[in-house]
């Protein structure tokens, strides 16, 4: 009853785990167009519209010097609106270090960080990037690249500090759906195995996959670790923490009570057959 007790609870606790998505945190405006002329298109109610030509363009929209920037990384955020863009355009950070220029760009197919196609209409952006050894940029310089005709509307942008949750292995949203997706799963494999070893059933197939799944959570943990040192948010490193502290613990400690489930049954099956012999 030991090994039903511990897979149900781990039924329980796992199939309600979810990963709480946060997004980067709010900033104040570092570029107000009202305030901050643009260098390529014109300020529409407080935003900037810009209207490439069939042949496309580079667009120029704003250059800070020294940014007030420190820690790990930081981002570039805001809010971004076309249509009738034609081809993939997209957004660019350059960041300017002493030792040369490093860029990020919005060329994904979809999230804060996709490419800008076709028609949307208000969406989040994301410019993120990656500090390496502490060392501040001396500049940023934020454009817009279109490959074709079209029109393109951006709010004001905001320089985020601390690397927002698109910029690790992935989003919150992603971390949400591992934390209940595979809680969900491990509830069912829990009471599948708990159910089967009450029975004394299957016993290859029990031991086999509580092993499996003990060796999994193990890795997951490392993984975490690993998630953990590289600073990965925490809708990365949460999920795989917890789940493999559940399948190690649960399914590490269910695999050695299952064992002696299954040989006390085979001890007891020899003892019924010795007292039915002649």
């Amino acid at each position: 009853m030991k090994i039903i007790r511990a897979l149900a609870r781990a039924a329980i606790v796992s199939a309600v785990v979810v990963v709480p998505a946060t997004s980067a945190a709010a900033a104040t405006p570092i570029v107000d167009w009202d305030r901050t002329p643009p260098l390529s298109g014109t300020v529409v109610h407080s935003t900037v519209r810009i209207d490439s030509p069939s042949g496309g363009g580079s667009f120029p929209l704003a250059v800070i010097e020294d940014p007030p920037v420190d820690g790990a990384g930081y981002a570039i955020w805001g809010k971004v609106r076309y249509t009738g863009v034609q081809g993939a355009g997209f957004l660019e950070m350059w960041s300017v270090f002493p030792e040369g220029r490093f860029f990020s760009r919005t060329t994904d197919t979809d999230g804060p960080v996709a490419r800008i196609t076709g028609k949307s209409g208000w969406r989040t952006f994301e410019l993120p990037f990656r500090v390496q050894d502490g060392v501040r940029p001396s500049r940023l310089e934020v454009n817009l690249i279109l490959p074709g005709k079209g029109s393109v509307w951006i709010d004001s942008l905001q320089l985020v500090a601390g690397l927002p949750e698109s910029s690790g292995w992935w989003s919150g949203r992603t971390g949400g759906l591992i934390g209940g997706i595979g809680g969900s799963v491990i509830g069912l494999l829990g009471a599948l195995l708990g159910s089967l070893t009450a029975r004394r059933r299957a016993r290859g197939f029990v031991l086999g996959l509580m092993l499996a799944l003990a060796v999994t959570g193990a890795g997951l943990i490392v993984v975490g670790g690993i998630a953990l040192a590289f600073r990965q948010p925490y809708a990365v490193w949460f999920p795989l923490l917890l789940g493999g502290t559940i399948l190690a613990v649960v399914f590490g400690n269910g695999l050695r009570t299952a064992r002696r489930a299954f040989e006390d049954a085979e001890l007891r099956k020899m003892r019924a057959l010795d007292l039915s012999r002649p």
